[in-house]
């Protein structure tokens, strides 16, 4: 006999305690609850004892159209409200479904169709107030449902034996896949007329959320769970699970039905139902709440977890409120990114569990701050133009610097008819930048780690090229040799690998910028409303119209000069930015958890591509070497 008999829809009927639920016990407030604990009865049970237009037993049966009766009844008898008269209509159709032996699926639909509806229309509270904390139901499990369901949910526990009927088995795919976490509240708090479960009516509300989202989770694997996070972390399932009532709602099948990894999102969010709290707050609450995931990892001996988690936190939370943050207070944004990266270090070094601790709550308390900053009174247009406007220079003069040498190198030489590709290199960019936006912020969710991934391994790619065409600019800073070059070079048109080579030079050095600067803006955007958004739109044009003219400046004043001096001040310029981009990519690697961090007492200068840790300015170092020996070695040999 199955767990959920006629017993189960007889208790609900009676007076069980629908308190429980901050209803009343009398009036229209009972009957909807009722109706909804019906609903749920049919749409579990029914696809069980009708299948392909046949009964397979005809006592269930008898029961599913005498429930299907009283829920037409119940909900003709509601108060008038506009939908009155379609839900109505909807109580009828599940009747002439049921009495027709329709489809399983048809039925279960139209039952949760119905359930939706009452809910919306009148109120029915569905969801816990805030997202369980599921660190100790594993032990509130343990301590009140083993017994009887057994460790693993199996339904074989020390007891099971005796009991008639016998527990339910949590790892029956077909029974869970109809069950949503609000029905197995509903269960663990009215308990089931008839058999051994009883009422948990000493637990807290929030202590039966916990079992009922720890329950919901037997069915579903790791590997399924972990397939659900790479999916909500790529933004898919945002929509759909925009809140908890969306989350504990929807059953296993439901998801199915959607598609995609929608199943598997499900698995990971009744795992970890703080997500779509975080999801739907601030990145600072994102940061946060992945950090104390993080942490419970650790505690569990799950090193490598924690710190995937470590990072995710800073990737997808807290950094993407940095342009904002330093508007308000830099320092404060620069302590948090380093504690961040110092619980990230500890976690990698597996450094022992008190101090990771420690570095926890000191990252916690920063994080706190920051969010107090960022959620006080909004930001005014005059701070959104300046931070606008700091973004697009800040970001912009890097690239441009790059741009405007190698133009007038271009024109220098004679090689106006070379311009088009490095117009294309740019344009391109500019081009990728504008696609990135959208899809970002229309399509999909690009994640953190391959965000900063694509900015380190573009920038270490950026900084061998500007390293190359510098010491390539002054091997020629001698006029003899230029003259020689030029000599050899007048009657022949650049190579076609000499022409990809400046097109892929200013593609890399622009897209690498727009790319970081869509993250800055999107951020910049969300966080700003009405005349902030406008403030916005005016820095991002006057920074624009600013470099345009800063480029304009450079190609034109870099012409007048003599050319040894040209090609001499081209080449520092251009070996310095390949220094700037070799810490720039280190730093991006080492966010995204590729590359390891060891945190020295230094001053952090971005613009420079200069940041306290000890690989970077490691590299650096090496590349000035590099660069002065090279340098020296050309000079020599140029006087020889």
């Amino acid at each position: 006999m199955p767990f959920r008999p006629r017993w189960f829809a007889l208790s609900i009927i009676l007076a069980l305690p629908l308190g429980a639920f901050g209803l009343d016990t009398e009036g229209p407030e009972r009957r909807l609850q009722t109706i909804h604990h019906l609903l749920e009865y049919v749409a579990v049970e029914y696809p069980q004892f009708v299948q392909a237009g046949k009964v397979l037993d005809q006592s269930e049966y008898s029961e599913q159209v005498e429930f299907a009766g009283q829920i037409k009844e119940m909900v003709g008898a509601l108060p008038e409200s506009p939908k009155h008269e379609a839900q109505t209509n909807q109580a009828a159709e599940l009747v002439a479904m049921i009495q027709a032996k329709a489809d399983g699926a048809r039925v279960v639909a139209a039952a949760h169709e119905l359930q939706g509806d009452l809910i919306a229309a009148f109120g029915i509270p569905v969801a816990p107030k805030q997202a369980p904390d599921l660190r100790d139901a594993a032990a509130l499990y343990a301590a009140r449902c083993a017994v009887c369901h057994g460790a693993k949910g199996d339904g074989a526990g020390p007891q099971a034996s005796a009991l008639n009927p016998p527990p339910t088995n949590f790892q029956d795919v077909k029974r869970q896949s109809a069950r949503s976490a609000f029905a197995l509240f509903n269960a663990i708090t009215l308990g089931v007329e008839g058999t051994p479960m009883a009422p948990f009516a000493d637990l807290s509300a929030e202590e039966r959320w916990k079992l009922a989202f720890y329950v919901s989770q037997f069915t579903a694997s790791d590997a399924q769970r972990e397939r659900g996070a790479q999916a909500w972390q790529r933004g898919e399932g945002r929509k759909l699970f925009s809140g908890l009532p969306a989350l504990v709602t929807m059953t296993p099948a439901e998801a199915q039905r959607q598609g995609g990894d929608t199943d598997a999102i499900l698995a990971y969010l009744r795992h970890e139902p703080a997500q779509v709290e975080a999801s739907a707050r601030s990145p600072i609450a994102f940061s946060i709440a992945t950090l104390g995931r993080s942490l419970t990892a650790y505690r569990a001996g799950d090193a490598d977890e924690a710190y995937r988690l470590a990072v995710t936190a800073y990737l997808e939370g807290f950094e993407l409120t940095e342009a904002s943050l330093d508007n308000r207070d830099r320092v404060l944004r620069t302590r948090t990114e380093a504690a961040m990266m110092s619980y990230r270090n500890a976690i990698k070094a597996g450094r022992p569990l008190t101090e990771v601790e420690s570095n926890y709550e000191a990252t916690l308390a920063l994080l706190a701050q920051a969010e107090e900053q960022l959620t006080g009174p909004a930001a005014s247009p005059t701070a959104n133009f300046m931070s606008s406007l700091i973004i697009i220079l800040r970001e912009g003069l890097e690239a441009i610097l790059v741009l405007a040498a190698m133009a007038a190198f271009l024109v220098r030489t004679d090689r106006r008819e070379s311009l088009p590709w490095l117009h294309a290199g740019w344009m391109a960019a500019l081009l990728l930048g504008a696609l990135t936006w959208i899809v970002s912020s229309k399509l999909i969710a690009i994640s953190g780690a391959h965000r900063e991934v694509t900015e380190g391994v573009t920038a270490l790619v950026s900084a061998g090229l500007l390293l190359y065409v510098g010491f390539w600019l002054h091997s020629r800073a001698n006029a003899a040799r230029w003259s020689e070059f030029i000599r050899a070079r007048m009657n022949n048109a650049l190579s076609r690998g000499a022409l990809f080579s400046i097109a892929l030079v200013s593609f890399l050095a622009v897209y690498r910028e727009v790319f970081e600067t869509v993250l800055f803006y999107q951020a910049l955007w969300v966080q700003s409303e009405g005349s902030g958004q406008t403030a916005v739109v005016a820095g991002f044009g006057l920074g624009v119209g600013a470099l345009v003219v800063l480029a304009w400046l450079i190609a034109r004043f870099s012409v007048r000069l003599p050319l040894g001096l040209f090609f001499a001040a081209s080449s520092v310029l251009l070996a310095v930015m390949a220094v700037v981009f070799a810490g720039q990519g280190i730093a991006a690697l080492q966010e995204a958890g590729k590359l390891a961090a060891s945190r020295v007492d230094f001053p952090s200068i971005p613009l420079l591509g200069i940041y306290p840790n000890l690989q970077g300015l490691a590299l650096q170092l090496v590349l000035v070497t590099i660069i002065i020996v090279g340098f020296a070695y050309l000079r020599g040999s140029r006087r020889a």
